[in-house]
Order: structure tokens, then C-alpha cells, then sequence
């Protein structure tokens, strides 16, 4: 029963989507994928994603805040510039409870084309905060404040438009990895990565960069966003866009988005220090994708909830009772490693 229900709440999610929510028909210029591989310029992650010790010009502005936790707005010029204005300011929220000071750092990366923060902050930043780590939660490109006029949050992340995409998630992974490299420049602390869905793939990305967050935690993830453009409901409108370039190929599209799967890349965090949690009932980030995500990192580990995309996300309790204790333990871990290095 729970499996039919799941799969159905998927099913009604993703009809609403590419029915109601058909967004911008965008379509990829002539000729551009060869700037991502022709020849293949990109020997690893840090060559595309160049991010290493950049600090940003970052404000940091107090926010109303419920008793407790201190809110902070963060804003700086992004690290690596769009077409469009909006996007081009980093955007984020700093959560802290205020009874700890100097508390671990849970990089939140969300997932796709959310309208609101008030959401995210329920799900996920208030079970962090209890669990006393303080939180970033940075808006991604093209979403939120970060909108272009005329455009829905989100729509323009993953389109027709196959090299905005790609320049998208390198915005994506750029900005956050600015976003924490200020944060620890100000006062070090062990921070993680957990993200879902989207979030994952950016978060992936990053812990392909990062060797210094304590954990990597993917939920509702896969390996390539070919997975859920080609092979799902979800990705027909998409499809019918790139159909009118000459994109619909999964060749030519490994050509653009290889480079912003996690599966392309190794990741920078120890094996033992990531976790997959994903759905079987999904039918967004189908299980074979997350499947050859887990293979392709050489098999950390990876727990099956009896979820469907939705289920597991947007009722995110089985997810966080997985996901908390492993957190705790690697920041745990990371406290000791760092008192026992000090002088």
C-alpha cells in the first residue's frame, strides 16, 4: 500500500509539472558543446569547477529569527557569472542556534524549483538546529531572489538550453564552495554537504572538490540529470525542446552534461564518509541511476527506504532518522581529529 501510494503522489507531482508548470521554451545554440568536449579539456573537477581557496566579498545582514537561532542573510558577486543579473548575486541564509557558538556547519543543498524557504526551513533546517549544528542553506541559481524576471523559480536550471545548464551547475558548485570558504575563513569548524534530488547532484559535485567536509550525504540523487530528463515523465517538456536542436541523443548529450554528473568525477570525500539514501518506489531518480552513481564511487554507503521521491523528501522523517546518526558521528569524529591536532 505504502508503495502504490508512493509511486502515485510521484506520478500526480510530475503530470502537475509538464502540465501546469511548462516554463521557457529554450533551445542550445549551434555548435557550443564543443567549449565542453571537443577534445575533452576538463582532466578532473577542479579544472571545470574552479573554486579552490577563492574567499568572496561576502555581507552577512541580521534577519528576524525565532527565539534561539540567529539568522543572517548572505549575500556576495558570484565567482562565476550568467547572462541573466538576477542570478549573478549569491543569495544565502546562515542559521546558528545561539547557545552554541562555533557549532558544525551542515552545507544544505536543496533540491529543484522550490517557490519558498519556509518549506526547507521546516523539513530540514529546524531538525539541524535542534541537533545544535548550525546551517547554510544558499539559494541555487536561477532560483529564488536569484530568478530571472518573467521566469519561475528553478525552470531554467535543467532546459532546452543544454550549455546554460551546464553553466548553471558550475554556478551552483562555484558559489557554495565560495559560500563556505568565506564561512571558514571567518571561524573554522567541521562542516558537511547534505543535499537532495538537485541539491545532490550539486552537492556530489562539490564533495568531488572538497576533501575537507566531514561527510557527503546524497538523498533522492543519481548519477547524470540525463537520467531524469531521458528516462522519466518528468523530463518531456525538456525533451520536445532539445528534439528542436538536434539534442535528443544520449550521445550528444553526454557531449554537454558529462561534466556536471558526479558519476564523471571522483569524489574528494573518503568512501566511509558518504551515504546515499534513496527511494525504491522513485520515479524521479529512478533506483538504476542512483544504482550507478553508488557503482561508480565504488559502493559507499547506500540505504533503501520504501520511498518514492516525494515520500522520502517532502516527508523527510525515515530520511533524517538514516541520515542524522551518520552525520553526528563524522562530525564527532572530525571534533576529535581536530582537538587532538592542535598544539
Amino acid at each position: 500500500m505504502w508503495s502504490a501510494l508512493s509511486v502515485a503522489i510521484d506520478r500526480y507531482r510530475i503530470w502537475y509539472k509538464i502540465t501546469y508548470q511548462r516554463g521557457k521554451i529554450l533551445a542550445t545554440a549551434p555548435g557550443v558543446w564543443r567549449r565542453y568536449a571537443d577534445p575533452p579539456p576538463f582532466p578532473d573537477a577542479r579544472s571545470f569547477f574552479p573554486c579552490d581557496g577563492r574567499i568572496p566579498e561576502a555581507r552577512l545582514e541580521e534577519e528576524p529569527a525565532p527565539p534561539g537561532v540567529r539568522v543572517q542573510k548572505i549575500t556576495f558577486p558570484t565567482l562565476h557569472r550568467l547572462p541573466f543579473p538576477e542570478t549573478n548575486l549569491a543569495i544565502g541564509r546562515l542559521y546558528a542556534p545561539v547557545s552554541t557558538s562555533c557549532a558544525p556547519l551542515v552545507v544544505l543543498s536543496h533540491g529543484w524549483a522550490h517557490r519558498k524557504r519556509r518549506g526547507i526551513e521546516r523539513l530540514y533546517v529546524r531538525p539541524f538546529l535542534k541537533r545544535g549544528w548550525s546551517v547554510l542553506f544558499m539559494a541555487h541559481p536561477l532560483h529564488f531572489e536569484r530568478t530571472p524576471r518573467g521566469a519561475y523559480s528553478g525552470e531554467m536550471m535543467v532546459s532546452g538550453d543544454a550549455a546554460l545548464t551546464v553553466e548553471a551547475f558550475r554556478q551552483a558548485v562555484v558559489d557554495l564552495a565560495a559560500a563556505v570558504n568565506f564561512l571558514q575563513s571567518r571561524e573554522r569548524r567541521p562542516w558537511g554537504l547534505f543535499g537532495y534530488s538537485l541539491g545532490g547532484y550539486i552537492a556530489g559535485l562539490l564533495g568531488c572538490l572538497r576533501p575537507d567536509s566531514s561527510f557527503l550525504v546524497l538523498a533522492g540523487c543519481g548519477d547524470s540529470v540525463l537520467s531524469p530528463i531521458l528516462e522519466t515523465r518528468l523530463g518531456r517538456n525538456v525533451r520536445e525542446d532539445l528534439s528542436n536542436t538536434g539534442l535528443l541523443d544520449r550521445e550528444e548529450l553526454e557531449r554537454f552534461w558529462g561534466t556536471i554528473s558526479p558519476s564523471r568525477w571522483t569524489p574528494a570525500v573518503s568512501r566511509e564518509r558518504i551515504l546515499f539514501v534513496a527511494g525504491r518506489d522513485d520515479r524521479i531518480m529512478l533506483p538504476d541511476s542512483v544504482e550507478r552513481l553508488w557503482q561508480a564511487w565504488e559502493r559507499p554507503a547506500l540505504c533503501w527506504l520504501p520511498r518514492g521521491h516525494y515520500t522520502l523528501l517532502a516527508t523527510p522523517g525515515a530520511l533524517l532518522r538514516v541520515s542524522l546518526p551518520f552525520m553526528d558521528q563524522h562530525f564527532a569524529e572530525r571534533s576529535v581529529h581536530k582537538k587532538s591536532a592542535a598544539p
